[in-house]
């Protein structure tokens, strides 16, 4: 990547790039938005939902371009529907032959059906037959089924997604369990179905209609902020507190190189993402706008740069210590992606760096001392520098 990539974009001057997400530990490194702790901005009520969504996490679902983090489905429910599959059209059928008649709903009817007939029916209904309808809706989220469970989600998404009528007006009028299921086909997100996840009537209806941020551990007014740029006012569901400018999605990282912060707009980018698109380049320093190339992160919210090498040396210094072995070797392979196209020598000399304690540490070096020698090499960096 030329010099020239970076010569048509606006700079910004930084004393440093903010570690991402970081637990506050001094002033002058503060974040957005830490996931692992406490924000002010939010309500008692969201900072709670935020602590159970991170206890009940259980294991990853895998995006395009990025991760989204979500409570699984129960295994014993999977395991119930993979039995029952055989012997019904719909995934869900094998979960609600209890009730029979004129008195069943489906899936299906719940995204295609008007709101209020189908509340009407929900209220006559007994607990363990709703609760039994998430769960089925739940293991397709999941995709336990196969190909069989994508292909019921894809149709009852567009059912849902192709009304007009589920507007904020129409469903106050809808069933507590009839809402989340809208919410959770709407989005594709299981949380909202999970019995430890419990949101407000009007948060739920804020969430279907992108007025409040689907991430359960932010749920923050949208725009968030009051942001005005065009991602956020353009964006629907946009949440620049947590969500990544570039593909759109979230996940529960933290103290990590896998997310980017701009300095200045507070957005936030997946490293990923911006080395894909493009976003990380070489560049005119950041401080003088002249000399000496180096490489930089273009935000794609506000177009104005910050300087890379100084942003990784203090997302280390503050986290590297508490990091385990799996950690410390996938944060050096996200540094030495960032800087593997670098044309400066500091760069180059961490891209070097980097790489050896990858292989090393595949050798045997324990990763106490890997985290001890890259910090030496970030403080004889820095005073080179200076």
């Amino acid at each position: 990547m030329g010099t020239s990539s970076g010569s048509n974009i606006h700079h910004h001057p930084s004393s440093k790039m903010l570690p991402p997400r970081q637990q506050p530990r001094a002033a002058g490194l503060q974040t957005s938005l830490s996931l692992v702790s406490s924000d002010p901005r939010l309500s008692p009520d969201a900072q709670e939902l935020r602590s159970n969504s991170d206890n009940i996490r259980e294991s990853p679902t895998e995006s395009a371009s990025s991760r989204e983090t979500w409570p699984t489905a129960d295994a014993m429910m999977a395991k119930k529907m993979e039995n029952g599959k055989a012997e019904n059209d719909c995934p869900e059928q094998s979960v609600i032959r209890r009730v029979s008649g004129a008195d069943k709903i489906f899936l299906r009817d719940i995204a295609r059906e008007r709101v209020d007939v189908i509340s009407e029916k929900m209220h006559h209904l007994p607990d363990d037959f709703l609760d039994e309808l998430k769960n089925g809706l739940r293991a397709i989220l999941e995709g336990s089924g196969g190909s069989q469970h994508r292909e019921e989600f894809s149709i009852l998404q567009r059912l849902v997604q192709n009304r007009s009528d589920l507007t904020a007006k129409t469903l106050i009028r809808a069933h507590r369990v009839q809402l989340e299921i809208l919410v959770s086909i709407n989005t594709g997100i299981q949380a909202f179905l999970h019995p430890s996840i419990s949101l407000s009537q009007t948060s739920l209806i804020e969430v279907f209609v992108f007025k409040r941020c689907r991430n359960i551990a932010c749920q923050n007014q949208l725009p968030a902020d009051d942001c005005t740029c065009e991602i956020c006012a353009n964006r629907s569901g946009f949440c620049n507190l947590c969500m990544c400018v570039i593909c759109n999605k979230f996940d529960f990282e933290v103290n990590t190189c896998r997310w980017i912060g701009c300095d200045l707009c507070s957005h936030w980018t997946h490293t990923d993402c911006a080395i894909r698109d493009g976003q990380i380049c070489m560049g005119p320093s950041v401080k003088s706008g002249a000399g000496p190339t180096e490489m930089l992160f273009r935000c794609r919210a506000c177009n104005r740069t910050s300087e890379l090498l100084g942003w990784v040396k203090d997302v280390f210094q503050h986290c590297a210590p508490a990091w385990e072995r799996e950690a410390l070797t996938r944060e050096l392979d996200f540094v030495a992606r960032i800087f593997r196209g670098s044309e400066d020598a500091r760069g180059r000399k961490l891209f070097w760096k980097c790489e050896e304690l990858i292989e090393k540490m595949k050798g045997g070096l324990v990763e106490s001392t890997a985290c001890r020698v890259i910090l030496m090499f970030f403080q004889g960096t820095y005073y080179a520098k200076h």
